[in-house]
């Protein structure tokens, strides 16, 4: 009982900070939501709007939510915001630059990509973010892009491009949430 006792008057600093517990949080609330409306969908899967959000909406992996949620987990709420904003638009720019130029010719793509317009895509990318003023959302929308069209996601480039968009906000949306929500111990 004394050890006891003694461990639980004791004051345990854990040598982790605010940040890393909001990013953990972040992380846990995003695998929450996917889990949920998986269980949704498997349990109610006649539901339409259910199915509708977990096969296209969101699609089956959390991995760009989370992926998202700790990128835009920063030092301040400003932050947090311009680094979610930067994702964001990143994301929606690489999507829709896949899906365009596989409905360009959806023949070379059948190879898992063509030289051409994946160095095209990306030259393209880099040029449209530095032309509209967003050159930091430059290296997530060339990601974006070669995932959908080089990667396994190939086969529904739209399907893709949209769980790609709604998870990266869904990441952001949390990590500004909680960054707001959560302050720093004064």
């Amino acid at each position: 009982m004394g050890i006891i006792f003694s461990v639980i008057t004791l004051k345990i600093r854990l040598p982790v900070g605010m940040r890393t517990i909001k990013t953990a949080l972040c992380v846990l609330i995003c695998l929450l939501i996917y889990k949920l409306f998986y269980y949704l969908d498997v349990r109610y899967s006649e539901n339409i709007i259910v199915s509708f959000i977990h096969d296209y909406l969101f699609g089956t992996s959390p991995s760009f939510a989370c992926i998202a949620a700790v990128i835009c987990m920063q030092d301040t709420i400003e932050n947090s915001v311009k680094f979610g904003i930067s994702r964001i638009i990143g994301s929606v720019l690489g999507g829709v630059t896949s899906v365009i130029l596989s409905l360009i010719n959806s023949e070379v793509f059948s190879s898992r990509g063509d030289i051409f317009f994946c160095v095209f895509g990306v030259i393209f990318l880099i040029w449209l973010c530095n032309a509209i003023g967003k050159k930091e959302a430059s290296s997530i929308s060339v990601i974006t892009f070669l995932l959908i069209i080089i990667g396994i996601d190939f086969a529904k480039p739209l399907v893709a491009a949209v769980n790609r968009t709604s998870g990266t906000t869904l990441g952001a949306a949390i990590a500004i949430i909680i960054n707001r929500t959560i302050k720093k111990p004064e």
